[in-house]
């Protein structure tokens, strides 16, 4: 601690962490079970699912993230909130239902019931471990820069400090535990979200306008902050679009969100959550908006210092001027409540992420490196899953999680806090939108879909990704202009993984013909899916 330590935001800090844990020693009794630790034991009703995807979906990114990208780029990172309230359709029509029908624990169970290959299982566990790093690396960063300004301690222990809580939630209550946690996350933010967004307004007399001509004399970008292209340049539309894209369609292939559709006692509560989601992230989104352009009228020219290079730190600068400003009572509380809760939001996130992470590497990784021979539930088999194998894997989850949680730390102390969170999260978005997805909905609808379709599929999506962010502006460690300009092209790696999904498929039914059981399989899958007729059930009474 140093003088530049906010005492009171500790405190507040300090209380809320405390509240979640107690919730998580007291969730932990009914996580012992492997359906306990993976699916909260399909007991989680239809509005506690929704604000738990909610608390998922309202990360860092998007609370401190986006409310910088706004306060400097304007109406391209409004963009980017507008897209990701409409990526929840494509869940809803083609994924909520079927994803709870059809899977059990993990993404890669929903392939394998169509395919029964292991190597399947290995190919979906990289991509949900690649996926989750960049997601894990967005939180930490914005947990190390906020606690690093309202305490005083250095970004490498306040990233460590972020971690070690993040993995104490996943160790010790599992799934129930993080998704109470993500409700209680959820019901705090947005009361704060509407008192903050509610301020901004009254500053300029809940005139919208007024608002945004304060903003235009203030930002350092002028007038430029209303119109498109401060983020998308000289591409244009096509960046626009290509950058929409990856959270708009995105967000259906996310793990650690599409594994929440599995702890709800039936489909029906699966579509009814997401409703719930919709509702409650398109209202926040409203309010972050009206803050980060509130931001760039309310802190003046001297903004662009106070909330640093990436903008991560708009959202508590702004809060602490409403509140009176620097060193009153007004902002000193103010900032405190927003610290305390953008903290308890980012470890909830991650502890999401980690408990998806987690699971993928006991079921679909940890297997396969130990060369075990395991009993798993086949489409069209008689076979019954083992109690022992199921008790391992939520045993090995767990110390998955810590390890999992520390690496994820190094990481983030390798890169530092200077980026932006939000492009961070592009990046994830990008990777599922071009790896799961695709191979998401040709397994859920397209009887000619192969275990090669699957492994060609999520593999191109993947490589494509990552070797072209490569090329990027964000990226690129070469001489001169990086060679895409295209910051998130995902149109580019969409298509390729689709395209190499149905091309293997083709080449693979082409070399081996007509296959009995694989048919079967679909048979058995869409009956399932639609009907719910075999899916896993609540194990709660």
């Amino acid at each position: 601690m140093n003088s530049d330590t906010n005492f009171l935001a500790v405190g507040v800090c300090v209380a809320v962490i405390s509240l979640t844990l107690w919730v998580t020693f007291a969730a932990s009794r009914r996580s012992r079970s492997a359906d306990g630790f993976f699916a909260a034991g399909r007991s989680i009703t239809g509005w506690q699912n929704g604000f738990a995807i909610a608390g998922e979906f309202i990360s860092a990114g998007s609370f401190l993230g986006t409310t910088g990208l706004i306060f400097y780029q304007g109406i391209d990172g409004a963009v980017i909130l507008c897209t990701s309230v409409v990526s929840f359709l494509p869940v809803l029509f083609f994924l909520a239902e079927k994803m709870r029908n059809v899977g059990k624990y993990t993404l890669a169970d929903v392939l394998v019931f169509r395919t029964g290959a292991r190597r399947v299982r290995v190919v979906v566990a990289l991509s949900t471990i690649t996926t989750g790093t960049f997601v894990l690396l967005a939180q930490l960063v914005a947990a190390g820069v906020l606690l690093q300004s309202v305490s005083g301690i250095p970004f490498g222990l306040s990233v460590v400090v972020a971690g070690t809580l993040m993995g104490v939630y996943v160790f010790v209550g599992g799934m129930l535990a993080t998704t109470w946690v993500q409700v209680i996350k959820s019901t705090i933010l947005a009361t704060l979200a509407i008192v903050v967004g509610a301020g901004v307004l009254a500053r300029f007399g809940f005139g919208i306008p007024a608002m945004l001509d304060n903003a235009t004399r203030n930002a350092a970008a002028g007038d430029a902050i209303l119109t498109p292209g401060l983020i998308f340049g000289e591409t244009g539309v096509l960046n626009l679009v290509s950058y929409s894209l990856a959270f708009a369609l995105g967000t259906a292939g996310m793990a650690h969100i599409l594994i929440r559709f599995f702890t709800v006692p039936e489909a029906s509560t699966a579509r009814k959550s997401v409703g719930w989601t919709v509702g409650l992230c398109s209202m926040f989104y409203l309010i972050v908006i009206v803050m980060g352009f509130g931001a760039a009228a309310v802190l003046g020219p001297d903004g662009p210092q106070q909330v640093g290079p990436g903008g991560n730190l708009a959202a508590p600068v702004l809060v602490t001027e409403l509140g009176g400003g620097p060193g009153t009572v007004g902002g000193s509380i103010a900032l405190a409540l927003v610290a305390a809760v953008a903290f308890a939001s980012i470890v909830a996130v991650v502890a999401g992420v980690v408990i998806s992470a987690a699971g993928t590497f006991a079921r679909d990784v940890w297997p396969s490196l130990s060369r075990r021979e395991r009993t798993r539930v086949v489409a069209g088999s008689t076979a019954e899953p083992s109690r022992n194998d199921d008790a391992r894997d939520a045993r090995i989850a767990r110390y998955g999680a810590v390890a999992i949680s520390a690496l994820a730390v190094v990481l983030t102390m390798m890169i530092g806090d200077s980026t932006n969170i939000t492009y961070f999260m592009g990046m994830a978005f990008m990777v599922v939108g071009s790896a799961h997805l695709p191979s998401l909905l040709l397994s859920l609808n397209w009887r000619g879909f192969t275990s090669s379709g699957a492994v060609w599929g999520i593999s191109v999506g993947l490589v494509s990704t990552v070797v072209s962010l490569m090329f990027t502006e964000a990226l690129w460690f070469g001489d001169g202009p990086a060679p895409l300009g295209l910051q998130l092209p995902v149109v580019i790696t969409m298509p390729l993984g689709a395209a190499a999904a149905i091309v293997a498929s083709l080449v693979q039914t082409r070399r081996q013909g007509s296959d009995l059981d694989r048919d079967e399989r679909f048979a058995e899958m869409v009956v399932r899916a639609e009907t719910g007729w075999g899916a896993e059930r609540s194990s709660v009474a």
